[in-house]
């Protein structure tokens, strides 16, 4: 089941440092920091791969997820400019919700586990052009 309440929404951005700096000094936005992961995930074009993140969360609830853009992802961008990338909502089972909503909005990219476990973390999927994150139920932002 989908819990409706907006866990956060991601932007992706040219140079995160300069737009935590504008979102700062404009909107009074607090940051968490910069996290690096690197996540394991699964495209249709390339199959299983890593991709390596810079990105910033916000202390303020709905989050905000700032994703340093990385060219050839679903993360790229083709402005110099700031997008609104997703919306995001925990989910009970990632791998259950996911496919019970794949008809209508089906997988762009999905996480895959140590194991090789796939939906594993979050899945991204399509609504007529409005990207929606599945996660799974975690502790808080990034874990």
């Amino acid at each position: 089941m989908i819990d409706t309440n907006l866990d956060h929404v991601g932007i992706v951005v040219p140079d995160l440092d300069a737009a935590m700096e504008a979102l700062t000094n404009n909107l009074g936005i607090s940051w968490r920091g910069v996290h690096t992961p690197t996540l394991h995930v699964r495209t249709g074009h390339r199959g299983v791969h890593e991709i390596h993140h810079r990105i910033a969360i916000s202390d303020q609830r709905p989050y905000l997820e700032l994703i340093q853009a990385v060219p050839d992802s679903p993360w790229a961008l083709s402005e110099d400019r700031m997008l609104l990338h997703h919306m995001a909502y925990f989910v009970d089972d990632l791998g259950l919700d996911s496919a019970a909503i794949a008809g209508p909005c089906p997988v762009e990219i999905e996480g895959v586990g140590e194991a090789g476990d796939i939906p594993r973390t979050f899945t991204y999927q399509d609504l007529d052009g409005l990207r929606v994150e599945l996660l799974e139920r975690r502790s808080g932002p990034l874990g």
